[in-house]
């Protein structure tokens, strides 16, 4: 077995050139696939970042950046799900129709990639689902593959002295190795990504472990090509803090030198509902400024009713005549509740046949009217529900790269919910 030593994390000096000389467009895409050609030559200057956005969804994300903030980056998205991935394509977003774990981190087509966005599945994390993420078996077990996944990128660390005492440098993949030169360093991958994730099949949800995928594509692109900067994840509030930590423990291990997490609800945002998400920002080689997230002055406040030009006085029904402790009206003269695909069947009290449209479901979670969802009625309300606000998608990356965000999104918020945008100014003299 061969392994290439590492003076630091991520210094695997310069990796083999893919000789692409004399190529015809058609065999380029071929070895490009699924990836864009011109992924596989180096960025010009000027270029915008490549960047990765794993289980992508209709858009979220994509709306954040390009509609909100006004910032360009070279994205493609990986989503599964169908029907989302042509949502997003009618809006104007790349996607791969795949299964994040089909996929190669290790792809030549990658190594220029700088910017990573994972939104793995939160059903198994949520009150709304089994919460199957909250046993501490799953949980140890979804630990044990985020460990897992260091030692298939990174390694171990290997003092410059031999193993011993005994014969332990017989069965040291190190000391044995011939090739050996003495030096400390990481040993290098020592499992297979297989093998990393093998003990999600004892999982009693399978989804659980789709959040080890952050580590597996951040550490592998770290390792390999040492190209990755920053990283944004998003999941549920409820992801237990054990489990963000060992994210950041093992992102750390590999020298990146930030890793911070808040949760943040949208309806401080300017958001016409409530969406509270927990958010890990990470930066390989600065410091994440979380004080960033932060508005200088307060953002206005929408109500349903406002924002989807209601009279007032509307109650919404959401389950029907089933008492539960948690009621089953909110009123559109306040934010909404958060927004699920259940708002499907959700309907005015004094008006049972007065229900949702899509663009109205959509607008209280940050989308402009006409945004194109494909598919059921079932399957759009379930993409609106699972989907990062774009606002939030905003304020997360613009922190990450110190882009301006709070102008932007106050003009992007007047501009769906068709109120006179408030400037910072105006808000200190109210």
């Amino acid at each position: 077995m061969s392994l290439t030593r590492l003076d630091t994390a991520g210094a695997l000096g310069t990796p083999e050139q893919l000789d692409l000389s004399g190529k015809t467009p058609e065999e380029l895409e071929e070895i490009a696939a699924p990836w864009p050609v011109h992924w596989l030559f180096p960025p010009k200057p000027g270029d915008p970042d490549r960047v990765i956005n794993l289980f992508a969804g209709p858009g979220g994300w994509d709306v954040g950046v390009r509609d909100v903030l006004q910032h360009d980056l070279d994205t493609v998205g990986v989503e599964m799900h169908k029907d989302a991935s042509a949502t997003a394509r009618a809006a104007g977003f790349r996607r791969i129709v795949a299964d994040v774990r089909s996929l190669d981190p290790k792809h030549p087509a990658l190594r220029w990639v700088r910017g990573l966005i994972v939104s793995a599945p939160c059903q198994c994390w949520t009150p709304a689902g089994k919460r199957a993420g909250q046993d501490p078996r799953n949980q140890d077990l979804l630990l044990d593959v985020f460990t897992a996944a260091f030692e298939a990128t990174f390694g171990h660390w290997h003092d410059s002295a031999e193993c011993g005492p005994c014969d332990e440098a017989d069965i040291c993949l190190i000391c044995s190795d011939p090739d050996w030169d003495g030096y400390s360093g990481f040993t290098g991958p020592l499992l297979t990504l297989d093998e990393v994730r093998a003990p999600i099949a004892e999982m009693t949800d399978e989804r659980i472990g789709l959040l080890a995928e952050v580590l597996i594509w951040a550490l592998t692109l770290t390792a390999r090509w040492d190209n990755l900067r920053w990283l944004a994840m998003e999941q549920s509030s409820a992801l237990p803090e054990n489990i963000l930590d060992g994210i950041r423990e093992e992102l750390w291990s590999a020298d990146w030198c930030s890793a911070e997490y808040r949760v943040l609800d949208a309806v401080d945002y300017g958001l016409a509902s409530r969406r509270k998400r927990v958010f890990l920002m990470a930066a390989r080689h600065s410091y994440v400024d979380m004080s960033a997230l932060t508005p200088k002055t307060p953002l206005p406040t929408t109500t349903a009713a406002e924002a989807l030009d209601w009279p007032a006085g509307i109650r919404v029904n959401t389950r029907g005549v089933r008492r539960t402790a948690g009621g089953n009206c909110w009123s559109a003269d306040k934010a909404a509740t958060g927004i699920t695909s259940k708002i499907r069947g959700w309907y005015w009290e004094h008006d049972k046949d007065r229900k949702f449209s899509l663009d109205e479901a959509a607008l209280l979670v940050g989308f402009r009217p006409g945004y194109p969802w494909t598919g059921s009625r079932s399957s759009c309300t379930q993409q609106i529900g699972d989907v990062v606000a774009p606002p939030m998608g905003a304020v997360v990356i613009g922190s990450l790269l110190s882009q301006h965000w709070e102008d932007q999104l106050r003009q992007y918020l007047a501009e769906i919910y068709n109120h006179e945008p408030v400037r910072p100014e105006h808000a200190l003299a109210a």
